[in-house]
């Protein structure tokens, strides 16, 4: 379902999955990414969990057209927020949770928690050998290599996954706005920091891979986080959803209080 919140405003590319009284939780995919990341994590929320799955402004079924700075995402993101009235827990990953936490910063009142997974924002840099790699890719082999760099066990990003992000990456509209994005990568720590200490009430969990090499588990969440939990799964590289989804999707409906 495509929403246009305002007149001239990015259309909000959002579905919906599960019990409309179920827990509210939003879902935000990373860079090159869309909703479809999130496909185990939807199947095993389906029954506690009334989910929104977003697919960013340049991604999956959301228009071409992209915002310039991380603060445009944010407000994109926070008005979706905004609109579905009570408070939502926003899980997301990677470029997502930089975006997510900066609607969070913008509409705090309508969040109930953040679920960040694999973050980018806070503290641990992209790796820019990887987005270099998506980048230059010039055919599926080339882009599977690149891909698999998130994985601990690459051989998990198949011919199709890699032709799909590749067409994206040489699509007229879709190759200038995913090569914007990525352009906001490495200022996302100093766009984030002035917005995390207000963040603080808020229930915080990270979620990291152990073996994640595109951006390295932090030693330290935020500071101004005291409460923040930090959790750390065995055997995943940067898509735990994904590739260690188990104990990922525990973890999950642990923080969203359903284990």
């Amino acid at each position: 379902m495509i929403v246009r919140a305002e007149p001239g405003a990015i259309p909000v590319a959002l579905r919906r999955s599960g019990p409309q009284q179920g827990v509210p939780v939003l879902a935000v995919h990373g860079f090159a990414a869309d909703s479809s990341v999130w496909m185990l994590v939807e199947a095993a929320l389906q029954r506690d969990v009334a989910l929104g799955l977003i697919d960013l402004p340049g991604h999956g079924r959301a228009a071409s057209a992209v915002p310039d700075a991380l603060d445009g995402f944010g407000a994109h993101l926070a008005g979706a927020v905004a609109g579905q009235g009570a408070p939502v827990w926003l899980l997301a990953h990677s470029f997502g949770a930089a975006v997510a936490l900066r609607a969070a910063a913008l509409v705090p009142g309508h969040v109930a928690g953040l679920i960040l997974i694999a973050p980018a924002g806070l503290g641990g840099a992209v790796d820019p050998g990887f987005i270099a790699a998506l980048l230059a890719a010039r055919d599926a082999a080339e882009m599977r290599a690149g891909l698999g760099q998130m994985l601990s066990r690459p051989a998990m990003i198949t011919h199709a996954m890699a032709e799909s992000v590749l067409a994206q990456m040489n699509h007229p509209e879709r190759g200038p706005a995913l090569r914007a994005v990525a352009a906001l990568l490495p200022g996302l720590d100093a766009a984030l920091a002035p917005h995390l200490p207000a963040l603080a009430p808020l229930p915080i969990h990270v979620i990291s891979g152990a073996a994640d090499r595109i951006i390295p588990p932090p030693a330290a969440l935020p500071a101004c986080w005291p409460d923040a939990r930090h959790h750390v799964i065995d055997g995943a590289g940067h898509l735990p959803q994904l590739e260690a989804a188990r104990p990922t999707i525990t973890t999950i409906r642990t923080a969203l209080g359903l284990a």
